[in-house]
Parts: structure tokens; C-alpha cells; sequence
């Protein structure tokens, strides 16, 4: 594509261990084998220069896939929380199965992008800090830009930029150790790659 200024790609972490099956967000599990090898797979696609930046959540499972890329690029990654997971408060680490039987959940389910589990934060909350987090890369003139995060932040980012409504975000298929990318524009922000196996098309 002609024209692109700047392009921040949006890793999301390799797969957590211990996290099947349950409700995660600021839960702090470590990457897996599994996971580990999927950064390495993408990170092998990479092409050219090292990026210009690197960025990571400071959840272990971001931090771990983030230190793969660090070693490969020689290029330290500043830890910044506002790329963190959607926070499940009380219900943070515990089985989706058993969550649908508590009361209330039903009520959160319908309107989850703006009602916070107990303890917890809503879903637009999660955008808010995420897209304080591109603007301040944005004012910056870093390029290329590799972010690690998660799935509920990159998909905050990527509603922002598609003019998507929030409740939509998970029509959004994101699947750990890909990689979406943003391409900074005389026309503003477009959405360069989703869930791409490869940092480049």
C-alpha cells in the first residue's frame, strides 16, 4: 500500500499456560511452550531492520512473548499497562463454566462492554487506555512501532481505528501469537493486517 507513513504492528501473546477454558484478564500466567513457539514462528517473518520500538503489557504472558522478539532484534521493550487485559475483577481466573451460574452474569453477558464484573472494569475502559497508549505513539515519529498485547486491547485499538461499535469487538477473530497491523496514512489510520501469521503480507 502507497503512501503509509508509519506501520505499528499488534502482537497478541502466545497462548498462556494454565489458561483453558477460564476467564483471564489481569490473572498473571506465564507463557507456554505452545505459546512461546508461536512467537518465534512470527517473529521468524519478520523482514528488514529491527522495529524502531518495542512495546509489551506488563502481564507475564505479554512480557514472555515480548522477551522472544527483544533477544531476536536486540531491541529492549519498554512495559506499558495500559495495553493490559480487560481486568475480570472477582471472576478473574475462574472457569467460564462455573461464571454462567453465577447471579448476574446474565445481566453482565448482555452488556459486557460496558458493565464491569464485580471488582472488574468495563470494556471500554480497556479502550480508553489503549487508545491513550496509540495516541501518545502516534505524537511520537518511532516507525516501525511492535506492540505485545491482548486480545481485548487489540481489539479495542482495531474498533477505534474500523469505526466499529465495541459490542462488535469479538467479531473480530484474534488468535494468540498473530499479528494485526495498523498503517498510519495521508488519510489517517488503516488497518494494514489482521490476524495475519506473518508480520508482513
Amino acid at each position: 500500500m502507497q503512501g503509509i507513513r508509519r506501520r505499528i504492528y499488534l502482537v497478541r501473546h502466545g497462548a498462556a499456560r494454565g489458561a483453558d477454558g477460564r476467564a483471564v484478564g489481569h490473572l498473571d500466567l506465564p507463557l507456554s511452550a505452545a505459546g512461546a513457539a508461536s512467537i518465534r514462528t512470527l517473529q521468524a517473518t519478520w523482514n528488514g531492520s529491527p522495529p524502531a520500538r518495542l512495546f509489551t503489557s506488563d502481564l507475564m504472558r505479554a512480557r514472555d512473548s515480548a522477551a522472544i522478539l527483544e533477544d531476536a532484534w536486540g531491541v529492549s521493550a519498554r512495559v506499558d499497562p495500559r495495553l493490559r487485559e480487560v481486568d475480570f475483577g472477582d471472576w478473574d481466573g475462574a472457569l467460564w463454566s462455573e461464571l454462567h451460574e453465577l447471579p448476574g452474569f446474565d445481566r453482565w453477558l448482555a452488556r459486557w462492554w460496558q458493565l464491569p464484573p464485580p471488582g472488574g472494569e468495563p470494556f471500554t475502559a480497556v479502550g480508553e487506555r489503549a487508545r491513550a497508549w496509540l495516541e501518545e505513539v502516534l505524537a511520537g515519529d518511532a516507525d516501525p512501532v511492535v506492540a505485545v498485547a491482548h486480545g481485548g486491547s487489540i481489539r479495542a485499538l482495531l474498533c477505534h481505528v474500523l469505526a466499529m461499535p465495541v459490542e462488535k469487538a469479538f467479531h473480530l477473530h484474534l488468535d494468540h501469537g498473530r499479528v494485526s497491523a495498523l498503517g498510519e496514512t495521508f488519510r489517517g489510520l488503516e488497518v494494514l493486517l489482521l490476524n495475519s501469521e506473518r508480520f508482513s503480507s
